[in-house]
């Protein structure tokens, strides 16, 4: 069997490895495989073999780029890229930090349900400590946590091109920052945590990024004034039709920043008096609301409910409940009780994935299945817990070169 192998890389070193060729840390024991037939894929032309390969997915170069220099070559040549952009098939996946260690990148597929390490270290900044603060499109923004203007370093784990934007000029401390990347364009919103003095912060102001393929002299602008008595959370936005969306706390809001209109305004959430970490998430072209529901007066049973924001933009539909015996499990691992402890959740493509105070373990929910299931385990260290972001795999991302445009 080795010497077959062997004869077949000598006759076409670029063939497709099998699936059990994969890095065994990247599969957990359950997930099912499919084993590639090497006979027929070491006989096929060249010509042949490169346009297969501009029909996979992103996740599948995470070994395909490790088999040959001219495959390398190939995957980040103009018109590999022009033509992947085209045919590819998007796959959603989750992108998971360490708390304890923001320069390590875990890629869950929920296709199939498989663990990719990234290694991020060598394209952060050694001379300033940076956090994960938003995604989209296949991009990571990393904000500075040092308070003052904000550096924000937008990166594409897979090519490694990474790209500075221009500090904004107001100086904040933890502010929420959303991101919208399109295949021309380019937004940035940086909102709340105005440090007045060295020593205080208040909610008054946010900052939007424009770029598209007009340049331009001063990107960064002020938007319109934050609503009054609001109390934006440093995470992440949601972005939905030329809207910004946020979570505001005490009393708890959504905030909604309309690009168009340059405007501020606010909708109220279902449950308010009775919700425990609320989350915004992505439902496909829409909006939704994840929070734990407590009403302990009323007797009526915890649960983690999840609402979809109506096309009228004002009003919420309850659309599942956490099932009783995935909630038991849920909430122990929120560290139990008399509350439901925090958790933060995320979602992309028809899905939203939980994860849960310190603890590692990922919970999925498919919203066209109305299906909640448990991930399988990361292989990969977790002190501390993980912070979970939306994440596209794509090997090109045009908009990244908008930013030298612009600045």
């Amino acid at each position: 069997m080795h010497r077959t192998m062997q004869t077949m890389r000598e006759k076409n070193p670029d063939h497709l490895p099998s699936s059990s060729s994969t890095f065994p840390s990247d599969q957990h024991p359950h997930t099912p495989t499919q084993t590639l037939d090497t006979s027929i894929w070491c006989r096929l032309p060249p010509s042949l073999f490169d346009r297969i390969l501009h029909f996979l997915p992103a996740p599948a170069f995470f070994r395909l780029q490790l088999l040959s220099c001219r495959i390398r070559a190939l995957l980040f040549s103009p018109s590999f890229l022009h033509s992947h952009i085209l045919l590819s098939p998007l796959r959603p996946s989750f992108a998971f930090f360490p708390n304890s260690n923001p320069s390590s990148l875990y890629l869950l597929d929920p296709t199939s349900l498989s663990w990719h390490h990234l290694p991020l270290a060598p394209l952060l900044p050694s001379h300033i400590p940076v956090a994960p603060a938003a995604s989209s499109a296949g991009l990571l923004c990393f904000v500075s946590l040092t308070a003052g203007p904000k550096t924000l370093l937008l990166i594409n784990p897979l090519s490694k091109l990474i790209a500075n934007l221009p500090q904004n000029p107001t100086p904040r401390l933890s502010p929420a920052i959303g991101l919208s990347v399109g295949p021309s364009s380019l937004s940035v919103v940086i909102a709340g945590d105005n440090l007045i003095s060295p020593f205080s912060v208040k909610n008054l102001s946010s900052e939007m990024f424009f770029a598209d393929t007009t340049p331009t002299l001063s990107p960064w602008s002020l938007s319109s004034p934050l609503p009054r008595l609001c109390s934006i959370e440093p995470n992440r936005m949601v972005f939905s039709s030329g809207k910004f969306y946020c979570m505001s706390v005490s009393p708890y809001a959504v905030l909604v920043y309309d690009q168009a209109s340059n405007s501020w305004s606010h909708i109220q959430p279902p449950m308010r008096r009775y919700l425990r970490s609320p989350s915004l998430v992505e439902f496909g072209e829409g909006v939704g609301l994840v929070a734990a529901v407590e009403k302990n007066r009323l007797n009526v049973p915890r649960s983690v409910r999840v609402w979809s924001l109506q096309p009228c933009g004002h009003s919420w539909v309850e659309i599942s409940r956490m099932p009783v015996d995935v909630h038991a499990r849920f909430y122990e691992n929120c560290g139990g009780g008399e509350s439901t402890g925090a958790f933060e959740c995320v979602g992309h493509g028809g899905l939203i994935a939980f994860v849960a105070g310190t603890n590692s373990e990922v919970l999925l929910f498919d919203m066209p299945r109305r299906e909640w299931r448990w991930a399988p385990s990361c292989r990969y260290p977790c002190e501390g817990g993980l912070k979970v972001f939306a994440y596209e795999p794509r090997i090109a991302t045009p908009a990244i070169g908008l930013l030298t445009m612009a600045s």
